[in-house]
């Protein structure tokens, strides 16, 4: 799976610098890389690939992850839904400590830090989050978060095979939050490998159908409202990246 990543990303970029020279792009430009977007505010020169990725994507969405979305928001009960989405996010707490010391976010970090053994210790392994009801709370955060506290612009707007649409920065910063990253691997450090291995692969999975579910209503709003549901969702996608 590294491998693969480390190919894709020499692929992306080495694709970035065919487009740049196609579309006028000078790579003297004293405009980084990423905030090329400011240019366009739908800065999207991958839009070929985009629409066949985003077309396929839609299509394996509503046969397979349409039914399973909503069966989890639907039919499991809402407390059920709470502890596991609780439980992916105490496991995944270093990852928000890293990220916060990145962005030299250190009262963030902190509290990071307590709220994971608060709620690991007396939180039954993170499925109850009694930080929370001692006012012990935080923001979330990501990779993401940290490319932009770094300057990085949002960058090209990409659609990726079943991983669905971002901004290239956010595709970047997700990458750093996979289940096989070395994030990842560092959250799960204690356990067994084997363990680790089925942890991570269920954690990754449940957390994508949970913020499938939290999207049911809004993906169904903009399939009957827009006339081009593929631009429609590369604006809306775009604009909440820049709002970040």
């Amino acid at each position: 799976m590294r491998k693969f990543f480390s190919i894709f990303c020499f692929c992306v970029f080495s694709c970035y610098g065919e487009l740049s020279q196609e579309i006028g792009i000078d790579d003297d430009d004293e405009t980084p890389l990423f905030e090329q977007d400011e240019l366009d505010a739908e800065y999207d020169p991958l839009e070929p690939f985009n629409r066949l990725m985003f077309s396929i994507n839609d299509a394996v969405d509503k046969v397979f992850f349409v039914p399973l979305a909503s069966a989890y928001k639907h039919i499991l009960p809402y407390w059920t839904q709470c502890a596991i989405e609780n439980m992916i996010g105490t496991v995944f707490a270093p990852v928000r400590f890293i990220n916060f010391v990145l962005q030299g976010e250190g009262e963030q970090a902190v509290k990071t830090v307590f709220r994971f053994v608060f709620n690991l210790v007396f939180g039954f392994f993170g499925i109850c989050d009694v930080a929370k009801t001692i006012g012990l709370t935080t923001k979330n955060t990501s990779f993401e978060d940290t490319l932009r506290k770094w300057g990085a612009g949002t960058g090209p707007y990409i659609v990726l095979p079943i991983l669905g649409p971002s901004s290239f920065r956010g595709t970047i910063g997700s990458a750093f939050e996979m289940p096989f990253s070395p994030a990842a691997e560092l959250s799960l450090k204690k356990y067994k490998k084997s363990t680790r291995e089925k942890i991570r692969q269920i954690m990754w999975a449940t957390d994508k159908l949970a913020t499938r579910a939290s999207l049911l209503d809004i993906m169904n709003d903009l399939e009957k409202t827009s006339i081009d549901k593929y631009a429609a969702t590369r604006n809306a996608v775009m604009s909440i990246e820049k709002a970040k």
